[in-house]
């Protein structure tokens, strides 16, 4: 089977003049996780869709849902963590009591990625079935810089070598849940991102090409950017009907 899942468990917003995490906020008429659901939903290979949110908003999100219109046949909302990876257990938890194949894949994805297109997600299927687990990255276009304990520049890393880490990570299920019940402490406490939780145990990593516009929104300036975003893709829409 081919799990999706939705880590939408944060509770915060980091954004000025808006008191609902930043997940709920509108783009476009529609709030940003309904667009990412929607990104989601679009890809016919995924069984179930499992959304990980803070039990406060839950029947929030549940009449979004409706309100949206959506396919919740395929829709299994589970609570959120306190700590991302607190809704990665959460989740894998419930796939586990469908998952019965060594085979099935889970592709998490964040809330507040709006952006990711069909290409991408139908990647991250195809390389988690063939080398067990993967993310979506972007070859980065800054300078970057390593800095002492003084913040004084001691090294210039090689961009060539450097990549933006993005979402999707994509896992067969099994690999996913060995990597965390051998988690040490310290390993739980400093871990951000999920695919370095298999990282962690030694697991390889594979990458897939991800995308400028698959972006992040948690500041005012992304929402700004993906107010752009969508103009874009509303008009590429426009184009392709027209043909």
């Amino acid at each position: 089977m081919i799990f999706g899942a939705i880590l939408a468990g944060g509770k915060g917003s980091r954004m000025n003049n808006f008191n609902i995490p930043k997940q709920f906020i509108d783009l476009g008429g529609k709030p940003i996780i309904i667009r990412t659901i929607e990104k989601m939903l679009s890809v016919e290979k995924f069984d179930y869709l499992y959304i990980a949110i803070h039990p406060e908003f839950k029947n929030y999100l549940i009449n979004l849902i409706e309100k949206f219109n959506l396919k919740s046949h395929k829709i299994v909302i589970v609570n959120g963590g306190k700590e991302r990876i607190n809704s990665v257990e959460n989740i894998l938890s419930e796939i586990l009591q469908k998952s019965k194949n060594k085979d099935d894949i889970v592709i998490f994805h964040d809330a507040v990625r709006p952006f990711v297109n069909a290409e991408i997600l139908e990647n991250s299927i195809k390389t988690a079935i063939e080398k067990d687990i993967c993310v979506a990255v972007i070859p980065a276009v800054d300078t970057m810089y390593i800095l002492d304990e003084e913040k004084e520049i001691s090294g210039f890393p090689l961009r060539k070598n450097l990549y933006n880490g993005q979402a999707p990570d994509s896992f067969k299920v099994w690999i996913l849940k060995d990597a965390i019940d051998r988690l040490n402490e310290k390993e739980r406490e400093t871990i951000t991102g999920t695919v370095q939780i298999c990282a962690a145990k030694g697991y390889k990593v594979h990458t897939i090409a991800g995308s400028s516009r698959n972006i992040k929104i948690t500041t005012n300036n992304d929402l700004i950017i993906a107010q752009a975003i969508l103009k874009e893709e509303e008009k590429d829409e426009s184009l392709c009907i027209r043909k």
